[in-house]
């Protein structure tokens, strides 16, 4: 459009531009003059109305205050190129830029082959062997003189003494062709999350229960006085546990317990039984109730633990004969359906500002009173 002429005005009352009605590249702005007054009342800059490239402003004088009070930068009134700046944030990049990254230590590195992985800085714990870790020396020389399990390995920690007990385990493991491995004691503590393995731990296999049927025929066969424990969802693994203990001393046929809802019988139970639960035959089933109908068929009188108005005290009950004693669990007693199927309830005085005892305190009571009876009848 250079050779036409300026154009009329613009629809909209527009004047042309001066020149020939459209803006002149701005590298061909130098030579003109300034210009004139803005509308609005701003001033045009000094030195032809236009700012200067700012490579071309390294010989200016520094500028005067900026609006609002801040002060000109040091140097010259502008900041320098990127490339002439120092190291940023403290980090010594030094030539202004980022590295290349495919070589940096400690980055991701897809070059690296695969299942490469970089040294542990430090020992490991060794990974645990697979089975049940049955640990603590009592539990384990208990375990061994049952001879219910399958052991696959035996270990001791570094530098253990060769007490009386030590040494049935390690003549046990030599009759039986059992494996021994010394660990440290601190691989030991990892690997039962627990300090107190005594040194000893038996790699086997889970408790070998009993079937109901085993127990029920030692109660059918039995011609004089005998004893059955039911326990109705005990949770705590030491109240367990010393409940089994005081089962196992106190010569009970069987014990019965739930398969739901109920803490089995774990390494932490058989420890705190010191081993007792081993020797005993421990039944899991899926209902208590027909366990205690098949034990009422059988001429086998139940006796429930449960502080109710109702019940009497425990010495006042007849245990002689077949005898069932029901314990109920932690806090919450017996439930509803087994309590109902009880043919007597008992109780145990209290004098003190604490009016419970717990389970195993309490099944202990009630069964050597049964066998102080038993015994003199």
């Amino acid at each position: 459009r250079d050779d036409r002429g300026p154009s009329g005005p613009r629809e909209g009352g527009f004047e042309p531009r001066e020149g020939g009605g459209f803006r002149k590249p701005w590298e061909r702005r130098d030579d003109r003059g300034p210009s004139g007054p803005r509308e609005g009342g701003f001033a045009p800059r000094e030195g032809g109305g236009f700012r200067k490239p700012w490579e071309r402003r390294d010989d200016g004088a520094p500028s005067g205050p900026r609006e609002g009070g801040f002060e000109p930068r040091e140097g010259g009134g502008f900041r320098k190129p990127w490339e002439n700046r120092g190291p940023r944030f403290g980090n010594d990049r030094g030539d202004g830029f980022r590295k290349p990254w495919e070589k940096r230590p400690g980055s991701f590195n897809r070059d690296r082959p695969e299942g490469a992985a970089p040294a542990p800085k430090g020992p490991s714990t060794p990974a645990a062997p697979e089975g049940e870790l049955l640990f603590g020396r009592q539990p384990v020389r208990e375990m061994l003189r049952a001879n219910r399990r399958v052991v696959k390995q035996m270990m001791f920690s570094d530098g253990i003494k060769d007490s009386e007990e030590i040494l049935e385990i390690k003549a046990a493991c030599e009759a039986r062709g059992i494996a021994i491995q010394n660990h440290t004691r601190e691989t030991l503590d990892a690997w039962v999350n627990s300090a107190n393995h005594q040194g000893v731990m038996a790699v086997c296999e889970e408790y070998p229960y009993a079937e109901l049927e085993e127990i029920t025929a030692a109660v059918e066969a039995a011609t004089g006085d005998c004893l059955v424990v039911v326990l109705d969802h005990v949770v705590d693994p030491q109240n367990l546990g010393s409940l089994l203990r005081t089962c196992e001393t106190a010569g009970v046929l069987g014990v019965v317990i739930p398969s739901d809802r109920a803490v089995g019988v774990t390494p932490a139970a058989v420890r705190a039984s010191a081993g007792a639960a081993e020797h005993l035959k421990i039944a899991r089933v899926p209902n208590l109730v027909s366990v205690l109908e098949r034990l009422k068929d059988l001429g086998a009188w139940s006796t429930g633990l449960e502080a109710l108005p109702e019940s009497k005290p425990y010495t006042e009950v007849d245990y002689k004969g077949k005898v069932c004693i029901v314990i109920g669990s932690e806090g919450h007693g017996l439930s509803s359906p087994v309590r109902g199927k009880c043919d007597n309830l008992v109780k145990l005085p209290m004098f003190g500002k604490v009016s419970s005892l717990n389970a195993g305190v309490a099944g202990a009571l009630a069964l050597y009173e049964a066998i102080r009876q038993q015994q003199h009848a």
